[in-house]
């Protein structure tokens, strides 16, 4: 998942499958399985999905400063 800094500047649809070099912060995150059941919850999801979430997930994030589009 990628976040740019204070919601500063936003990617284009069009960079969807475009090779991209950010500038940033990396963050490795662990969402807890109560975490997850939760999200599940929210999303609406049937009770079989939300009791087939049994692991953590991780998630590599970054906050980016700066992305360039390389064509």
């Amino acid at each position: 998942m990628v976040k740019m800094k204070d919601y500063g500047f936003f990617l284009p649809v069009a960079a969807k499958g475009k090779t991209v070099v950010i500038d940033g912060e990396v963050k490795m995150k662990t969402t807890s399985v109560a975490e997850l059941k939760h999200y599940a919850e929210d999303a609406k999801k049937s009770k079989a999905e939300i009791d087939a979430i049994t692991k953590p997930e991780k998630e590599v994030r970054v906050t980016a400063k700066g992305i360039i589009i390389v064509e």
